[in-house]
């Protein structure tokens, strides 16, 4: 997906001087891209004359002496993996001012500070081209400063509000990642498997019960329980035990961490202190049992809104975008995700989503002034939970507000339906961004702009796999 952040500043550029602000932009690297395809269009009209500025100059004063929209509204200035953009604003109009924003994707190094040595270009080029604020220059006819700021946008209060009550929330701190959690994230992973959540459940409930040695029998287990269960230890959500009882009474004696730690005891001449007995002739059961990090994911939520997070920065979103809270009393975990302005609510169950669940899933959307919401369920979504909220959205459509409903029945919120809504959401944003520069361009540029990044992230796919592929012929080239 395409990511768009902008800056703004209380700066009227006249007409006249908007083609030598371009100018100084071109000097400083920066080519402008539509201003440079209509030039080419007067070089090919003049036959290669190479007075191609000369009409430009022409026909740009008349634009602006006798035509409603100026020549110049602003332009775009591409480069490998991100682009930037500049609106000249217009007197009288909403978008009064400059703007100079980044379109940029997830791969993208560094973008504010793209943005912010972009913005500083423009104040330069301003300053060479001998643009004019409104309110006038200094005494020496320098153009001021210019003070940018970021540009206000939807849902951005609203998304602030809940990320700061989730800084609160105790099962949010469990659930959000502090920077690089490798063990958390392995952990997440392994319990999206229904069998490992089963295989869990079950280990917490025996070990209540006290019937861990029970459920670990030799005759419940096989290869696969017994690999699951290695997998489950890797990840850090079982340990390994061993238990020695007393032979005679049947009483639990003591725990150790693995049988090399019982090889030590036993070596030691220990003896039962219910019998007499030596340890060796004791009986030793392999016990697992679930560690803490494997209780707090499962009683919060933790695990699938690991996952989801995981999930969402998979397409494109920075982490920072993301903000969650663990669950509530139902069970109910909820994640909230600002794609370019859109507030996404996640309602996460670790089960069956039912109308009760729907009922509460559409107080969080309120409370949370999200457009668009996404059920999550690990279980399966009852029809009439569905019904109640898809006609929840049709009568915000109705309305004339925004509305959208998406269920995922499993614990990968990447499906194809919250992929293709983010992307929508991420290039209706860039065409609300650029639409003042469509009328001059002759068609969308915000489309134009995000088919272009389409096209060379699928190019570069394919020379990602050409060479490859190419590395592999020459491995097994040398091998012969």
């Amino acid at each position: 997906m395409l990511l768009v952040e902008s800056r703004v500043a209380e700066r009227e550029v006249e007409r006249g001087s908007r083609l030598a602000v371009l100018d100084a932009l071109e000097e400083r690297g920066l080519v402008p891209l539509l201003r440079a395809a209509r030039l080419h269009g007067f070089g090919q009209a003049l036959a290669g004359e190479g007075r191609a500025r000369e009409l430009e100059r022409a026909v740009a004063a008349w634009a602006d002496a006798e035509g409603d929209l100026p020549y110049v509204r602003g332009d775009i200035f591409c480069f490998e993996d991100f682009a930037h953009f500049l609106v000249f604003g217009e007197a009288g109009d909403s978008a009064r001012g400059l703007r100079a924003g980044v379109v940029y994707t997830a791969e993208t190094d560094e973008p504010a500070r793209k943005l912010e040595a972009f913005c500083r270009k423009v104040e330069e080029a301003l300053g060479a081209g001998g643009a004019r604020e409104g309110a006038g220059g200094d005494a020496a006819g320098a153009p001021p400063r210019v003070e940018w700021r970021a540009r206000e946008r939807g849902g951005r209060e609203a998304f602030a509000r809940f990320a700061g009550a989730a800084a609160t929330d105790p099962a949010a701190a469990q659930s959000t990642p502090r920077g690089p959690d490798a063990a958390r994230s392995r952990a997440a992973e392994l319990l999206e498997d229904p069998a490992g959540r089963a295989l869990l459940h079950r280990l917490s409930e025996a070990q209540a019960d006290g019937r861990v040695a029970e459920l670990h029998a030799p005759a419940g287990r096989d290869a696969a329980h017994d690999a699951l269960v290695a997998r489950l230890a890797g990840a850090g959500l079982v340990r390994r035990e061993v238990q020695v009882s007393c032979r005679k009474d049947g009483r639990s004696l003591f725990r150790l961490p693995s049988p090399e730690a019982l090889a030590m005891v036993t070596a030691s001449n220990a003896v039962c202190s219910e019998c007499g007995a030596a340890v060796a002739d004791e009986r030793a059961e392999e016990l697992v049992t679930p560690t803490p990090l494997a209780a707090s994911m499962l009683k919060d939520g933790a695990w699938l809104v690991n996952g989801v997070r995981s999930s969402l920065e998979g397409l494109g979103l920075p982490a920072e975008a993301v903000a969650s809270r663990g669950s509530d009393e139902e069970g109910k975990a909820r994640v909230l995700a600002d794609v370019c302005g859109e507030l996404f609510l996640f309602v996460l169950r670790d089960g069956d989503f039912t109308p009760a669940h729907a009922r509460r899933a559409l107080e969080g959307e309120a409370e949370a002034q999200a457009t668009r919401l996404v059920v999550v369920a690990t279980g399966k979504v009852h029809e009439e939970a569905r019904s109640r909220l898809r006609e929840h959205a049709r009568r915000r459509a109705r309305a004339g507000g925004e509305g959208e409903v998406i269920f995922v029945e499993g614990a990968d919120a990447a499906t194809p339906e919250v992929r293709q809504a983010v992307e929508r959401v991420s290039r209706e944003a860039l065409t609300r961004e650029l639409f003042e520069l469509d009328a001059g361009a002759g068609f969308s540029v915000g489309h134009a702009l995000a088919e272009r990044f389409r096209l060379l992230g699928r190019a570069g796919a394919l020379r990602d796999l050409a060479a490859s592929a190419a590395g592999a012929l020459a491995g097994s080239l040398r091998e012969i």
